[in-house]
Parts: structure tokens; C-alpha cells; sequence
């Protein structure tokens, strides 16, 4: 019960989809570069925002039980998961529709995301030890 209660936040939780969406994203980024020039390749991209942004739309957030005899909302947060699709662009390079410049720049993005994540969870983790530890 207690680990429920320091570790499975939605919070918590979703930094960890978070971090789960940058590991995919990070392989779909390196075989893209990898095909950059496979012919009849199609460029593959993952879409997470999108999902997230479907999710926490106000009127589907969790809702607060303040009765037992309350219905519990509905687990949001698991339906919650990166996809891997591939990109109908018009870009061509003449041999299939990956583009370096644009690989690049959802590295760089990617990146970010990966840093933000991991450092929130981190602090939540270090705040978690001082609370265990005690200050000093």
C-alpha cells in the first residue's frame, strides 16, 4: 500500500510514458537515418502529443471520489500510449521521403523531451530521499 502511494502517481506514471515515447522515438529517429537511402522507404514518426492532448482535454480528467459509494473514473492515464506510424509526406529526396533536416530537428526535440522528463522524475525521486532521510 505504501509503495502505491509514493510510486504510482499520475504524475509519476506519466513522466514514465513520457520517458517510454522518447526511447521509441529515439529508435524510429535512428532507422530513419538508417533508410535514408533505401529505396520505397516510408518514413516513420510517433505520435504521443496528440494522444496526451486527447486525454487531458478538460471533461476527461480523473475525477475526485469523495463518497464510497461514488463510481470510480475510469483509468485514463492507460490508454495513453505512443504509436509508431508511417508519414504520408510530400517531401522526396529521390529515393524515399526521409528528410535529414527534419530528422535532425525531432532529434534535437526529442532530446529536450527525454531531458525534461528525467529530470522532473528525478527531483520527485531526491525530494522522496530527503522526506525518507531527513534534512541534513
Amino acid at each position: 500500500m505504501l509503495k502505491e502511494a509514493l510510486f504510482s502517481s499520475v504524475t509519476d506514471r506519466l513522466l514514465g510514458k513520457m520517458l517510454d515515447k522518447a526511447a521509441l522515438a529515439q529508435r524510429v529517429i535512428a532507422s530513419n537515418v538508417t533508410n535514408v537511402s533505401t529505396p520505397g522507404y516510408k518514413r516513420l514518426a510517433v505520435s504521443f502529443d496528440e494522444v496526451l492532448k486527447k486525454a487531458v482535454r478538460p471533461g476527461k480528467m480523473q475525477l475526485a471520489v469523495t463518497n464510497e459509494r461514488h463510481m470510480p473514473s475510469p483509468d485514463w492515464l492507460k490508454h495513453i500510449e505512443p504509436k509508431v506510424a508511417a508519414v504520408d509526406d510530400p517531401y522526396d529526396n529521390g529515393i524515399n521521403n526521409v528528410n535529414m533536416d527534419t530528422e535532425m530537428v525531432d532529434l534535437a526535440k526529442n532530446q529536450l523531451d527525454f531531458d525534461i522528463a528525467s529530470r522532473l522524475l528525478g527531483s520527485r525521486f531526491n525530494n522522496l530521499r530527503m522526506a525518507i532521510r531527513g534534512r541534513r
